[in-house]
C-alpha cells in the first residue's frame, strides 16, 4: 500500500481538515472516541483470527493433506504457514482453560496474541483475570507495543533459563554441605570451602516457586493481594513463583497465617500431620527446617541424618 499524498496546504489545520475529510466518516475528532475505535477494531482483527483458525481446523480434519493445502493456498488464498498460525493459536486460545478468557484476551490485538502463544495457559488465564505475566499486567502488555512485549517474554524465557542452568550446580553444593554437616570435611578436603548455612537453605529452597503459586491460586488470591498480605511487594512475588528468589522464613510465617499449606511448600506432600514447623521453638530451628523438609525423596535420608547431626550439636551448645 503506498504512501497518503495530501494535498499541499499551507497550514496544519487544512491538512487535518483534509484528513478527517477522507478518514472521519463526517465526525469531528474527538481521541478517546478514536482510541476506543482503534482498539475495537484491533479486537475484531484478533477475533476474527480465531474464527479463521477455527474453520481452518475444520477444514484440515475433513480434507485430505493435499486437497487442503490447496484449498488454503489457492481458495482461501492464504500462505499454508499463515494457515498454520492460525490453528495454533484457535487451538490455544480456544481451548478450555482459556475459552472463557478469550474475549478478554483478544482486546490485545492479533500480533500479541501470537507472541503470548507461547506462555502456559494457567498463566494466560491468570493474566486475563488481573494477575501478570512475565511481571507484566493486562493493562501493560495492552499500553507495550508488540517488540516491547517481545522483549520482555524473551528476558523472561532466559532469566528462566539461567535458573534452570543452575540445578545442577546448586545440586553438587548441596551434596558437598550435606557430607559436611555430617561427616565433617574429608581426609585432603582441610582448604576446601566450606558452605554456610544461609547458603545451604538457599540451595534447598528451589522448585518451591511452583508450589507456591499453586497454594495462592488454591486461596484464590491474585499476586497482588497475596504479596501485600505477606509484607512483599508483587514483584517478589512473581520472583518466589518464578524460583528466581527464595522466600524467607518472616514471609513462610505471614503466607502460613493466611492458610498456605506450610508442608506442602516445603515437601510438595499433602498430610493430616501437623507441619513440624508449627511447633518450632525459635527461627534457628525454623530456617533449618524449612531447608531440610524441601529436600527431594532421593536425598531424604541423607536430609534425615543431617538434620540429627545438627540437632545433637545444638543440644551439646545448650549444655555447655
Amino acid at each position: 500500500m503506498g504512501a497518503i499524498v495530501y494535498p499541499e496546504k499551507s497550514e496544519e489545520k487544512s491538512a487535518q481538515q483534509d484528513v478527517m475529510a477522507r478518514f472521519g466518516d463526517g465526525l469531528p475528532y474527538e481521541r478517546e472516541r478514536i482510541v476506543h475505535e482503534a482498539r475495537f477494531y484491533m479486537a475484531q482483527s484478533a477475533e476474527a483470527m480465531l474464527e479463521a483458525g477455527k474453520r481452518l481446523i475444520i477444514l484440515k480434519e475433513n480434507e485430505p493433506y493435499g486437497e487442503f493445502m490447496k484449498i488454503v493456498e489457492e481458495r482461501i488464498g492464504m500462505p499454508y504457514n499463515t494457515a498454520g498460525r492460525l490453528m495454533k493459536a484457535a487451538i490455544k486460545y480456544l481451548s478450555p482453560s482459556l475459552q472463557q478468557k478469550s474475549p478478554t484476551l483478544v482486546k490485545l490485538g492479533k500480533a500479541k496474541l501470537y507472541e503470548l502463544m507461547l506462555e502456559d495457559d494457567e498463566e494466560l488465564a491468570e493474566l486475563a483475570e488481573g494477575g501478570t505475566i512475565a511481571g507484566l499486567t493486562l493493562d501493560d502488555v495492552d499500553r507495550m507495543s508488540v517488540s516491547e512485549l517481545r522483549a520482555a517474554l524473551r528476558k523472561d524465557e532466559a532469566a528462566l533459563k539461567r535458573s534452570q542452568q543452575l540445578v545442577a550446580e546448586k545440586e553438587k553444593q548441596l551434596q558437598q554441605l550435606s557430607r559436611q554437616l555430617v561427616e565433617g570435611p574429608a581426609s585432603g578436603e582441610d582448604d576446601a570451602p566450606q558452605l554456610a548455612p544461609e547458603h545451604w537453605i538457599r540451595l534447598t529452597l528451589d522448585g518451591v516457586g511452583e508450589r507456591l503459586k499453586a497454594e495462592r491460586q488454591r486461596l484464590g488470591l491474585s499476586q497482588e493481594v497475596f504479596a501485600e498480605r505477606c509484607g512483599v511487594k508483587k514483584l517478589t512475588q512473581y520472583n518466589y513463583e518464578k524460583g528466581e528468589r527464595y522466600p524467607d522464613v518472616t514471609y513462610l510465617v505471614a503466607a502460613k497465617s493466611i492458610g498456605l499449606d506450610l508442608l506442602f511448600l516445603v515437601t510438595g506432600e499433602r498430610t493430616d500431620e501437623a507441619s513440624a514447623l508449627d511447633v518450632v521453638r525459635d527461627q534457628e530451628e525454623a530456617e533449618v527446617l524449612t531447608a531440610f523438609r524441601h529436600i527431594p525423596g532421593e536425598t531424604r535420608e541423607v536430609a534425615k541424618r543431617t538434620l540429627t547431626a545438627m540437632t545433637e550439636k545444638k543440644t551439646a551448645r545448650s549444655r555447655a
